[in-house]
């Protein structure tokens, strides 16, 4: 069995490290858990992606399935604990490029993460802002037909996020990641670990209370 790890070992991650760590843990020591929160997941993914290679405009659509059940340890309202599991039955691809139309086959998954959350300005204003620390496994078939725990890789991670919610019509968010470890197991391609990861989303709350 191959095994492939990767860690971040520069000086700039490991005071992050310490400093995400420390706001995150101690401020958690001396409390123990008052609500404890168990909610089921089940969602439909359909992103879609635009690129343009070699002077070709390509368009994928992905279409997959997700259900799993989340369980929440809220210590006060700035700490919580999130354990999650989830499966993926597989996913389809349909990809284009000029007259050429592919349908591709993705793997089915199981995954499973913990995570600690502390926030810095609590939810409930317009503006929120959380350190976050996880760890997750997730088991994976590659292609769909092989076997669930072929292949599987371990991460871990570090980061922030800002939200902005303007009254009761849309919010949005700018996540900040830094990734620490990453080790993979069975046959997969090495990859190469991202030092940075941000994205934007914008939420609609009205939406979100309905969930």
């Amino acid at each position: 069995m191959a095994i492939r790890a990767t860690l971040l070992q520069t000086k700039a991650t490991g005071l992050v490290l310490r400093a995400g760590a420390a706001a995150i843990f101690l401020a958690a020591a001396p409390i123990q858990a008052q609500t404890v929160t168990i909610s089921p997941i089940a969602n439909i993914s359909i992103p879609t992606k635009y690129s343009l290679r070699e002077g070709t405009f390509r368009v994928s659509q992905r279409i997959g399935f997700r259900l799993g059940a989340r369980m929440t340890l809220r210590f006060t309202d700035r700490f919580d604990v999130t354990n999650t599991v989830t499966y993926s039955p597989g996913s389809a691809t349909l990809h284009g490029t000029g007259e050429r139309i592919e349908l591709a086959s993705g793997s089915h998954s199981l995954a499973g993460s913990s995570a600690a959350r502390y926030w810095l300005r609590p939810p409930g204003r317009p503006l929120a802002w959380e350190l976050h620390t996880g760890v997750g496994m997730v088991f994976r078939g590659q292609p769909s037909q092989m076997d669930l725990f072929e292949a599987s890789t371990l991460n871990a991670v570090l980061g922030t996020a800002i939200r902005y919610q303007a009254g009761q019509l849309v919010s949005f968010t700018l996540k900040v990641q830094q990734p620490l470890l990453r080790v993979r197991f069975g046959a997969q391609d090495g990859g190469t670990l991202r030092p940075l990861r941000m994205t934007f989303g914008v939420g609609f709350p009205i939406l979100e209370r309905l969930r």
